[in-house]
């Protein structure tokens, strides 16, 4: 997953892995794949959270615990 993720992100974002789910900050918010990375977390069973971190947004994810 993390793999497919950094592939659809490109250079537009940094994506570490964290706590069994994703950190993303989004460095070209112009050009960053929003669907498609939304649709992949959310259709892999991904919680989703969005925030700023500093000047860049930052999603974050995890696995949902049902």
């Amino acid at each position: 997953m993390f793999l497919i993720l950094k592939k659809i992100i490109g250079s537009t974002a940094n994506i570490v892995e964290n706590y069994g789910g994703f950190e993303i900050t989004v460095t070209d918010d112009k050009k960053f794949p929003w669907i498609a990375v939304f649709s992949l977390l959310l259709d892999s069973g991904f919680q989703i959270w969005i925030d700023r971190k500093g000047s860049h947004i930052q999603v974050m994810s995890k696995p949902e615990v049902n």
